[in-house]
């Protein structure tokens, strides 16, 4: 769980969600701003069903996100298909957490899953307390050090739009993975 490996959704010990109450969210692992994340969300069923009448896939592309919305400029302002909670770096280092996770401040919270004797040093926990990581120590129990902060930009610009693009993907992605996964179990 303290390695890079850690990344996948599945690695992620259920204890963590819950002792920062994300236990209802959705996992996802999506690559946002050229490095993958581990991505809690939730699905906007109404923006979603909407979606799917009209056709719309998921525009996880930046290119064509800008056609999208040259075509339709009323596409940016749609609400957002995904909620997006937060992310998840599970690390055996706070360096490895930190640049993780450091550019997603502005789309949700960020918390470090790190091992007890990382989370619980001085110099970790006053860094995550200034740029607002959350803290979570890896061992059970999953204790959380530090909550992260919650508030983020209510703004949103083309960059926030393309990030819940991807995330809903990832989404939509997961969502037919398991489908099938199911479907060729139950055969």
């Amino acid at each position: 769980m303290t390695t890079q490996s850690a990344l996948g959704p599945h690695n992620l010990a259920p204890g963590v969600l819950a002792a920062l109450g994300w236990q209802d969210s959705q996992m996802v692992t999506a690559r946002a701003l050229s490095r993958p994340r581990l991505v809690l969300c939730e699905l906007d069923e109404p923006e979603h069903a909407r979606r799917q009448e009209a056709g719309l896939p998921p525009t996880a592309d930046a290119l064509l996100l800008h056609c999208r919305a040259h075509v339709d400029p009323s596409f940016l302002e749609r609400p957002s298909p995904v909620r997006i909670r937060g992310a998840v770096a599970a690390r055996a280092s706070w360096r490895s957490a930190r640049a993780n996770l450091a550019e997603f401040g502005v789309f949700g919270a960020r918390v470090a899953v790190l091992p007890a004797k990382v989370a619980r040093r001085d110099a970790v926990r006053a860094e995550a307390i200034y740029h607002g990581f959350g803290l979570v120590l890896a061992e059970k129990p999953h204790e959380v050090i530090q909550p992260p902060d919650t508030c983020v930009s209510t703004k949103r610009t083309w960059v926030h739009r393309l990030v819940e693009e991807i995330v809903y993907d990832a989404v939509l992605t997961q969502r037919s993975l398991s489908a099938g996964t199911w479907a060729a179990t139950r055969s």
